[in-house]
């Protein structure tokens, strides 16, 4: 699996390392992350803490909210990338920031390259939607 290391991240500066290493882009479970947080259950509140202790070290994630159960798989990436800009720009809607970051996206000089990746973007975005449609029921 892309992203997935053979040796877990056991603090959230060895997260961010795995981020950085993986160009920007690192898919991992929430129970790595409750277990790097030192977390027991994945509530509303340990969510949230989970993504400000991440914005804490520059990272973002996709879903925007964290899905509850531990066997779901999120994507961190690195604020100030590209693969930011466009989460943000996604984000959004139509404003400034927005339509800066795509006209800046579709003028690159490796518009190919970039295009494959958005559209491999919007792919996982899709896989990763699907996954998640019931991480926010209840729990039992």
């Amino acid at each position: 699996m892309i992203g997935v290391p053979t040796d877990a991240p056991g603090s959230w500066e060895d997260l961010r390392s795995a981020v950085v290493g993986n160009n920007g882009v690192f898919r991992t479970t929430m129970g790595m992350l409750r277990e790097i947080g030192g977390y027991g259950r994945l509530g509303t509140n340990v969510r949230q803490i989970l993504s400000r202790n991440l914005a804490g070290i520059g990272l973002g994630h996709l879903p925007m909210e964290l899905p509850a159960y531990q066997d779901k798989e999120i994507l961190l990436f690195q604020y100030g990338t590209p693969a930011a800009e466009i989460v943000e720009a996604v984000r959004e809607g139509a404003s400034d920031g927005a339509e800066t970051a795509l006209i800046r996206l579709n003028s690159s000089q490796d518009i190919a390259k970039v295009r494959d990746a958005s559209l491999k973007a919007v792919e996982l975005l899709s896989i990763l939607n699907d996954r998640c449609r019931d991480c926010m029921r209840p729990l039992p």
